[in-house]
């Protein structure tokens, strides 16, 4: 059985309400925009959380190899 990859089903989805009515493929491009841009907000919050949390662990480190160093 293959597996079908995650992006080509909303693909799918949108193309399918496009033939349907222009009103319908118009909403569907809107949730797919807004789903895209909360996915991008939440990516960038995980990253900024990422770097701070790396950022404390090398200076927790730094102050151990080196102390009086800040």
């Amino acid at each position: 059985m293959h597996r079908v990859p995650a992006l080509l089903l909303p693909l799918a989805a949108t193309l399918l309400l496009l033939g349907c009515a222009p009103e319908a493929g118009e909403r569907a491009g809107r949730s797919v925009d807004r789903a895209a841009g909360r996915t991008g907000d939440a990516l960038g919050g995980a990253a900024r959380d990422t770097g701070a949390a790396l950022n404390r662990a090398g200076n927790w480190v730094g102050d151990r190899v080196e102390p009086g160093r800040r």
